[in-house]
């Protein structure tokens, strides 16, 4: 019976040694995926514009709230574009954007759907998919948007 005892605590010890290992090898398990909803209330105004594209700034509120970047290429109904997020937890989520105005009014209702693309710091590798929609003010390209997306990181 004691060597038994012997084997097995052999045996405990063996196995965590290579869990510290492997650990310390950067071995250790992958870190789960981790799934967020996202709903995101932007306030933009014009930086520069150049021809048909746009450079937006301002501040989004809701589940990741900080400064916004945007870069728009903009069509009489249609829009694409990049988005940049710097949430207040650090880092920052890039977004690719394809969306349509509803008129050729001043103020156009618009709608689109959002791929997250990546980012930095927490937010690297980040991917998912949504949706946005707002209003645009064509004179002064002022504009208000809603984002409602999934993210995994």
């Amino acid at each position: 019976m004691p060597d038994r005892n012997r084997r097995r605590a052999r045996s405990r010890q063996a196995i965590g040694s290579l869990v510290a290992l492997a650990a310390a090898a950067g071995l250790a398990a992958p870190v789960q995926a981790k799934t967020i909803d996202v709903t995101e209330r932007a306030r933009l105004h014009l930086v520069r514009q150049r021809g048909s594209t746009i450079d937006l700034r301002g501040v989004v509120r809701g589940t990741l709230s900080g400064p916004v970047m945007t870069r728009f290429n903009v069509r009489l109904l249609s829009v694409t574009g990049l988005v940049t997020i710097f949430p207040k937890g650090g880092g920052s989520l890039s977004l690719s954007v394809s969306g349509h105005a509803r008129s050729v009014a001043v103020r156009a209702r618009f709608a689109g759907s959002v791929t997250v693309t990546g980012g930095s710091g927490r937010w690297a590798g980040a991917r998912g998919r949504g949706s946005f929609r707002g209003i645009v003010n064509r004179r002064t390209w002022a504009s208000t948007a809603t984002v409602r997306a999934r993210i995994v990181t």
